[in-house]
């Protein structure tokens, strides 16, 4: 089916992807505002927004907007990232009003009383402290902090709960009323929908500002090797490289591509080299990160403290065969079908396909069928990838970080010299 994006008088723009076959509708409102965009004197806002959202607006309580959603079988939830905020839903395609009248009432209505503030307060410092408890979110955080130190790009999205327990109640409406009611804002629908009811709707909202008025700093990437103490039982590892230049729609699909290859599958060399034929890791994976000025590609792993040093070795050691030897024609083939099975299952969930719209938008790419992004994904060509595979294996650029038991003198000399090797 077509998507149409446009622009309504009051500047919102909205994407839309009509789905013949579908019975639901996925709705997604989203905000150009993350914690990224978070000074040192209010770590946590959007986060803290996100979650003020639920909690009642001028005719609604936070009971309220809850049943709205049970009482049709639909979900409502919300996520913070780095660099956007996004409000969302899936419901029965009949619906489609109470989704979007209880949404666009969050959006410019919402009260946040102080009574219902500090109660999420207590529950945002239990999910920081939770989050805590979680040796791979925590590491996960160490490892951007590795690669872009000192800048809020690294700074965990909901902040500590020294930051959560300084911010006031103004400031906080003041965050929501700058960024969610007026900031710029972008809603996709993917599904069964009437497009003039999700017109009418937002036509109703507050007229938007184009553009945020952020200035952000570009992130400096950091090399080096970086042995992070921290009380867990398992070592994790993490091999990342920068991506030194903002993509384009040819070059993402061969980074997905290569990625697969990499890591990302369970035919991929690092997990067969580090689980299934050494066994020493049980999670294995390689993914891509991207931000509008910065992106990375890292490769993970976590083992016992023991197989330390043959994690290491094996890491580095499968990334300079690729770079000396590159991979086979069946390899490719078969990344290149695994990514187009993916697209093609995905393709029957309307909150993917939702997102999809957005990631599209954000990235400035065209708004493709899975039928067309499967074609580009099979002729992306060889030499491209070639070219990727060698700009993103660039081990002079390496930050390799292992968290957990802080390895002996002897074994962190003995990491240090054999990276090196790779580094030079």
């Amino acid at each position: 089916m077509s998507v149409f994006t446009q622009i309504l008088p009051n500047q919102v723009i909205l994407i839309t992807e009509p789905v013949a076959e579908a019975k639901t509708a996925a709705i997604g409102f989203w905000f150009d505002v993350g914690s990224r965009h978070e000074g040192k004197d209010c770590r946590g806002i959007t986060h803290f927004v996100e979650h003020m959202l639920f909690k009642g607006t001028t005719t609604k309580s936070a009971f309220d907007i809850a049943v709205s959603f049970d009482r049709i079988g639909g979900y409502l939830n919300a996520f913070t990232e780095r660099e956007n905020m996004c409000l969302h839903c899936v419901v029965p395609g009949l619906h489609i009003s109470t989704a979007m009248e209880v949404i666009c009432d969050m959006v410019q209505n919402s009260t946040f009383e102080e009574l219902e503030l500090e109660r999420e307060r207590a529950v945002i410092e239990s999910e920081i402290l939770s989050s805590q408890d979680d040796p791979e979110e925590v590491a996960m955080d160490a490892a951007s902090e590795a690669v872009w130190p000192l800048h809020s790009v690294s700074s965990p999205i909901a902040g500590s709960v020294a930051d959560v327990r300084k911010l006031t109640r103004k400031t906080i409406f003041e965050w929501y009323n700058n960024f969610i009611t007026h900031g710029p804002l972008v809603v996709c629908v993917s599904g069964c929908f009437e497009k003039e009811l999700i017109i009418q709707y937002l036509s109703n909202l507050p007229l938007r500002k184009k553009t945020s008025t952020f200035n952000l700093e570009k992130p400096k990437w950091n090399t080096g090797i970086v042995f992070n103490d921290a009380p867990f039982q398992q070592n994790q590892f993490f091999l990342q490289l920068p991506i030194s230049h903002l993509v384009d729609e040819k070059q993402y699909f061969a980074l997905l591509i290569l990625n697969a290859m990499i890591g990302d599958t369970m035919s991929s060399r690092l997990f067969q080299s580090l689980r299934e034929k050494g066994g020493y890791s049980y999670n294995v994976y390689s993914f891509l990160t991207f931000y509008s000025d910065a992106a990375c590609w890292c490769a993970y792993s976590s083992a016992s403290k023991k197989n330390t040093f043959a994690v290491t070795e094996t890491l580095l050691s499968q990334l300079k065969k690729l770079l000396v030897e590159g991979f086979s024609t069946e390899e490719i083939k078969a990344a290149c079908e695994h990514l187009c099975g993916e697209e093609i299952i995905f393709s029957e969930d309307m909150e993917y396909r939702m997102k999809r719209l957005f990631r599209n938008h954000s990235f400035g790419f065209p708004q493709r069928s899975a039928e067309e992004t499967t074609e580009i994904i099979r002729k992306i060509p060889l030499e491209l990838l070639d070219t990727t595979l060698k700009s993103i294996l660039d081990f002079s650029a390496m930050n390799f970080m292992i968290y957990g038991s802080k390895p002996g003198i002897g074994l962190r000399k003995k990491i240090k010299s054999f990276i090196q090797d790779y580094i030079n």
